[in-house]
């Protein structure tokens, strides 16, 4: 048995070494305390300089479920050592490695959870419990109700004598040689998102602690699946300064190390696509994966618990049209849209969906129910998983005549559904109170306008004195107007002419915090994009966007935060077009250079964008680059 002087090293005492001295004995306690200052300074290195966590290059420590009942494997994360590696090679390169506290701690193979010594179905564990003084490692019982168990790293250091480790003892002499301190660990697993702390019941003296993983357990299933197990290690230690990661990202350094405030691209990227003339942007996305048409007509929102919803309408049913909507939760990107959609409608056909959120949280689904002259306009509310089984309101259904492209605006208590009426080919409306859910205009539709048109290109958003602006082709020219729809008051209407023989179509409103409105259009005859705007009370004069050109059509743009316009269109042929885009600077009202968005063969079209809580912009657009008419998606990188 070890016989050791007590230990004289005070973690907070100004001793850095310790100095050997002629004529002076030398005893147990002044090496010991030379060896705790020096371990001490290298865990407060690791600790506080370094970090705790697993190193770049290395994975060790990962939690894998692998299907197994109340099991999961405890992963090296490193490669195999090669035949014959020396030993030390074997513990730099090829062991896993976790940093907990300041404590460098190895993993030399893959171990399962019920397989370590300590767990309690192992034999000899409670044995071995009490000669180490620590408990045994519980089960990871299927739990009596839905919940989370977190996987942790409970590390502890012992010390370890000649009577236990026989090859401590000199054989040469025959006696006791220094005794030796082992770091011991055990996974454990608790109730709950977090390791032990102190002041927890199961918080050890001398013992720390590493969240490893999270485990989703289920009611009746003791399962283990892959998609149960969420990491929530540290991972890829380095040690840069962290004014680096501040100054370069604007994240704090901490929420860095777990994943959280990481750029959506590498800058190598955005730098890249900033070379070649594009707009960095994270990777293009299928909003939802279908071999049926999938058709979007500007029906995407953010809705009030921070995410990103989508509705199209798609023959993927029995070969008929109908509407479907999804979510994307914006805290959770990577995840992508929820798959499979919420079907919205069912039976006949049912298509051009529009979208809108109401201040309660509910989603508002316009859509054409029927094709041809029997097409009628109904919508439905509810939260979105409840939107299928909603029940539908008639908004306009008049026999034998072709109500449709419906187009639906919130101002207060009032949802103003437009839609186009066949029979004097002039767009209507109807107000509806959704607190109350009674028409406001009982007698049935409205006449926006006394212009005719048999073209259904129309577009409208709400000012912020929550008037509604409206802009609508007839003839070869645009019409815009301003909607009271408290009163029902039309005023503002103007023609939007490019001048000369131009057919002027496509046209899109923005309209901007400071008041002002804008109306964007495609003007067939020349290619380019025109523009008009509204502001102290009159309309401007008609100017083209510079920059655009000939085969530039479908604009649609936003507000960014700082009062700049990004205006998103298609370029190309008909059938091979890409998006482009450029940004209208507010300071000085002049526009940028157009900046590439898709590259992909294809027809890329009809973007869609919009601005998200924390300011970064989503486009959405609809490609055939799949084989068949896809909605597709990206966020755009243009400010980080």
């Amino acid at each position: 048995m070890a016989i050791m002087s007590a230990s004289t090293f005070k973690p907070l005492s100004t001793y850095v070494n310790v100095r050997i001295q002629q004529g002076v004995p030398i005893v147990d306690a002044d090496v010991n305390e030379l060896d705790d200052i020096r371990k001490f300074e290298l865990r407060a290195f690791l600790k506080w300089f370094v970090g705790d966590g697993v190193p770049e290059g290395n994975n060790g420590f990962q939690i894998i479920g692998d299907g197994l009942s109340d099991d999961f494997t405890i992963k090296v994360g490193a490669p195999p050592a090669a035949g014959g590696t020396a030993e030390i090679d074997i513990a730099l390169r090829h062991v896993g490695r976790i940093i907990v506290d300041g404590l460098d701690v190895i993993i030399t193979a893959d171990a399962r959870f019920t397989q370590q010594r300590l767990h309690e179905t192992f034999p000899g564990a409670v044995a071995l419990a009490a000669k180490l003084g620590v408990p045994v490692v519980a089960k990871l019982t299927a739990s009596p109700a839905d919940g989370v168990m977190c996987a942790y790293l409970d590390l502890w250091e012992r010390l370890v004598t000649p009577d236990e480790v026989p090859e401590l003892i000199h054989s040469g002499l025959g006696v006791e040689s220094c005794a030796r301190t082992s770091r011991e660990w055990v996974v454990r697993v608790r109730a709950g998102l977090t390791a032990p702390v102190p002041g927890d019941a199961d918080h050890l003296r001398g013992h720390v602690y590493s969240a490893l993983a999270t485990v989703q357990r289920r009611k009746n299933d003791a399962k283990v699946q892959p998609g149960d197990v969420t990491d929530k290690r540290q991972r890829r230690l380095f040690v840069p300064p962290a004014t680096l990661v501040e100054d370069v990202l604007g994240t704090d350094v901490d929420d860095y190390r777990l994943g959280r405030g990481r750029p959506p691209i590498s800058l190598r990227e955005a730098i890249n696509a900033l070379l070649r003339g594009e707009l960095p942007s994270t990777s293009d996305k299928a909003v939802d994966s279908s071999a049926a048409l999938d058709v979007p007509r500007r029906a995407f929102l953010l809705d009030k618990t921070g995410g990103l919803v989508a509705a199209w309408y798609s023959d993927r049913v029995g070969g008929v049209e109908q509407v479907f909507a999804t979510r994307m939760d914006l805290a959770a990107m990577a995840g992508g849209f929820v798959s499979p959609p919420q079907q919205v409608t069912s039976g006949t056909a049912h298509l051009d969906p529009h979208t809108a959120v109401l201040p309660n949280g509910d989603l508002l689904v316009a859509y054409q129910t029927g094709i041809g002259a029997g097409s009628d306009i109904a919508m439905k509310r509810a939260p979105l998983g409840g939107i299928g089984a909603a029940p539908e309101i008639a908004v306009a259904a008049t026999a034998g005549v072709a109500e449709s492209t419906p187009f639906l605006t919130v101002t207060g208590q009032l949802v103003t559904v437009f839609f186009h009426l066949s029979t004097t080919n002039r767009w209507q409306y109807r107000r509806w109170n959704h607190t109350t859910s009674a028409w406001a205009d009982a007698a049935g539709p409205v006449e926006l306008s006394g212009t005719t048109t048999t073209v259904r290109d129309f577009h409208a958003a709400v000012d912020t004195s929550s008037k509604v602006w409206a802009a609508f082709r007839f003839g070869g020219d645009i019409r815009a107007l301003q909607l009271d729809p408290a009163s029902g008051a039309v005023a503002n209407e103007a023609t939007h002419d490019s001048g000369g023989a131009a057919a002027d179509q496509q046209p899109f409103v923005l309209c901007m915090k400071s008041g002002d409105v804008w109306v964007f259009w495609h003007n067939s005859t020349a290619g380019d994009l025109m523009s008009r705007r509204f502001r102290a009370g009159s309309w401007e004069a008609v100017t083209a966007v510079p920059g655009t050109g000939p085969n530039d059509r479908m604009p649609g743009a936003v507000e960014d935060v700082d009062g700049g316009i990004w205006l998103f269109w298609t370029r190309g042929p008909v059938g091979a077009g890409d998006l482009f885009a450029l940004r209208r600077d507010p300071a000085t009202g002049g526009w940028g250079a157009p900046r590439q968005l898709t590259t992909v063969a294809g027809d890329d079209s009809s973007p869609f964008a919009l601005v998200a809580p924390d300011t970064s912009i989503w486009i959405f657009w609809s490609t055939d680059r799949d084989g068949n008419a896809s909605v597709y998606y990206k966020r755009l990188i243009t400010a980080v």
